[in-house]
C-alpha cells in the first residue's frame, strides 16, 4: 500500500483525515506526533493501517526522515503556542517556521523521486481578496496564504493541491463558558447579520481523501472549502427548530469585540475581516463537485443534530 504522510495527525483536520482515509482500506497512514504515547495519538491506533511516527515541525530533519518514502503528505501548519494577555495564543511567526520546514522538507523528498501528491491546508481567501488593502488580515490567515507562495517559489505547484478550509462548526464548541452553543445562546464573534461561510471539520477530512483518491483531477488545484453560509441570526434559528421539542430558546450571543481583543486579538482581527470582506468559497460549485466524487456535505442542522443528542450541555 502507498504511504500517506498525515502532519499534526493528533489535531481536528489531521484527526478527520485519518477517519476518512482509514475507510478506504487504499493507503497505509503513518501518523506524526509529537509525543507517540499521548491518550490522542494512541487512539488513531484504533483506526487500521495507522503507524504513529514521532516527528516535530520544528524540527527539519525529524521532519524529513519521517516523510522518507512517502507516497503523498498532508501538511498542516498552526499558530497556537501559550496564550498570553493582549497577545493570545496565536504566534504568526511560528507558524511561518513550521511552514518552511514543512516545504524544504517536501522539497527534498520530491527531488528523491517517490513523493507523488503535497496536500496543503491552508485558509479560505476572501470575497475582497487583493482588491481592499485598506481591509486588515488576521496573522494566522496571512500567515498561511505566505506558505502558499513558498510553495509556488519551491517548485511544488505540479505535486501541490492546496485545500482552504472557512471556520469550523466546532469553533462554537468551545469549553470556554458563555462561548458554548447550549439550550440558551448561539455563540459567535461577528455581528449577528453578517455572512459566516463554516465547515464541519470532518468534511475537510473527507475532500481530502476525495483529492487523494483522485489526483489526476486536483493535482495543481486550489479549493476554497466551505458548507455553510449564514448569519449568526440564521444559524440561530436552525438551533431553535432542534430546541423546539424541548421547549428552549436560544439566543445570538456576539462575543463583545473588546473582550475578545483582549482574550485572542487575532480572532477579533478575523471577526472584522469576516465582516467587511467575508470567505469566498462557491458553495454551490462545491455542491456539485461534491456529488461527483460522492461526498455528502455536512449542515449545520446536521451537525447541531448530532450534538443535540451527545452532548451533556443540552441535557441542562
Amino acid at each position: 500500500m502507498p504511504i500517506v504522510v498525515v502532519t499534526m495527525s493528533t489535531g481536528l483536520q489531521g484527526n478527520a483525515l485519518i477517519h476518512h482515509l482509514s475507510k478506504t482500506n487504499k493507503f497505509k497512514i503513518r501518523a506524526l506526533t509529537r509525543d507517540v504515547s499521548s491518550k490522542s495519538a494512541l487512539k488513531l491506533l484504533n483506526y487500521p493501517n495507522v503507524q504513529l511516527v514521532k516527528a516535530d515541525f520544528l524540527n527539519k530533519d525529524s521532519l524529513e526522515n519521517s516523510f522518507m518514502d512517502a507516497y503523498a503528505i498532508f501538511g498542516n501548519t498552526t499558530p497556537t503556542k501559550g496564550w498570553r494577555l493582549f497577545r493570545g495564543s496565536m504566534v504568526r511567526d511560528y507558524e511561518m517556521k513550521q511552514g518552511e520546514n514543512l516545504i524544504k522538507a517536501v522539497r527534498s523528498v520530491m527531488k528523491k523521486g517517490r513523493l507523488k501528491h503535497f496536500i496543503f491546508s491552508s485558509v479560505c481567501h476572501g470575497l475582497k481578496q487583493g482588491l481592499d488593502n485598506t481591509i486588515k488580515v488576521p496573522s494566522h490567515f496571512s500567515s498561511k496564504w505566505e506558505i502558499e507562495a513558498m510553495i509556488n517559489q519551491a517548485g511544488l505547484d505540479n505535486l501541490t493541491t492546496i485545500i482552504r478550509p472557512c471556520s469550523y462548526f466546532e469553533n462554537f464548541y468551545s469549553d470556554l463558558p458563555g462561548i458554548q452553543i447550549s439550550p440558551y445562546i448561539f455563540p459567535g464573534v461577528v455581528k449577528p447579520e453578517s455572512l459566516w461561510q463554516t465547515i464541519a471539520v470532518e468534511d475537510i477530512g473527507a475532500w481530502a481523501t476525495a483529492i487523494l483518491m483522485n489526483p489526476d483531477r486536483f493535482l495543481g488545484e486550489k479549493l476554497n472549502l466551505a458548507g455553510e453560509s449564514l448569519t449568526g441570526n440564521q444559524m440561530t434559528k436552525i438551533l431553535n427548530g432542534l430546541l423546539a421539542r424541548e421547549g428552549k430558546k436560544a439566543n445570538y450571543f456576539m462575543l463583545p469585540r473588546p473582550l475578545l481583543n483582549l482574550l485572542e486579538h487575532d480572532i477579533a482581527v478575523m471577526a472584522d475581516w469576516i465582516e467587511n470582506s467575508g470567505y469566498a468559497a462557491n458553495i454551490p460549485e462545491l455542491r456539485k463537485l461534491s456529488n461527483d466524487l460522492g461526498l455528502e456535505i455536512t449542515s449545520l442542522y446536521s451537525w447541531l443534530k448530532s450534538k443535540l443528542y451527545m452532548s451533556p450541555v443540552f441535557s441542562n
